[in-house]
């Protein structure tokens, strides 16, 4: 089974590479670097399943399931007024399948500086934890948050399993 990431970002590709061998045996995943036509810090739900959504249609081409994935904020309640959340889509070429990971909240001072265009959210985190910039592609904001509890790759994990749901469950689904 092939299985395409709308993206050549490690920590994506691992985690659908995880999701995926949880449930099938004889996979291969490939990362292919799509353009998801939203911003890079999306700030809505919309914009989030927008982009993941067009990773996926993307990068569909010679393969059994191709795999969007999107992570971004969104209005909530919360002392921030932000939670960050990942979308997975995974698309077959004719159905899509969703899925999200949990929510947590962005810290306030990541959410100022962002919200002011002053940073992107790479920046602004590197600015609060005193890290490099590059934290999206290593541990993420949600290990540093978690003390390293969570990191970005089983957080996003979480997503694409979600959303394999679906597939491995269809039996559940059938209308």
């Amino acid at each position: 089974m092939l299985i395409n990431v709308g993206s050549e970002n490690p920590i994506k590709v691992k985690a659908v590479k995880n999701a995926f061998g949880k449930y099938f045996e004889e996979i291969e995943v490939k990362g292919i670097e799509t353009d998801s036509e939203v911003k890079e810090q999306p700030l809505n739900l919309q914009d989030i399943l927008k982009g993941a959504q067009n990773r996926a249609m993307k990068s569909f081409s010679n393969c059994n399931y191709s795999v969007g994935i999107e992570s971004g904020i969104m209005s909530f309640p919360s002392n921030s007024g932000y939670m960050e959340i990942t979308m997975a889509v995974i698309f077959d070429g004719k159905d899509f399948f969703f899925g999200t990971s949990p929510l947590f909240e962005y810290p306030e001072k990541a959410v100022q500086l962002l919200l002011k265009g002053e940073d992107d959210i790479n920046t602004a985190f590197a600015k609060l934890f005193g890290k490099e910039k590059d934290m999206g592609k290593k541990k993420g904001a949600v290990g540093e948050l978690t003390k390293g509890k969570i990191n970005r790759t089983e957080f996003t994990e979480l997503a694409v399993v979600m959303a394999l749901m679906k597939i491995v469950s269809k039996e559940f689904y059938a209308k």
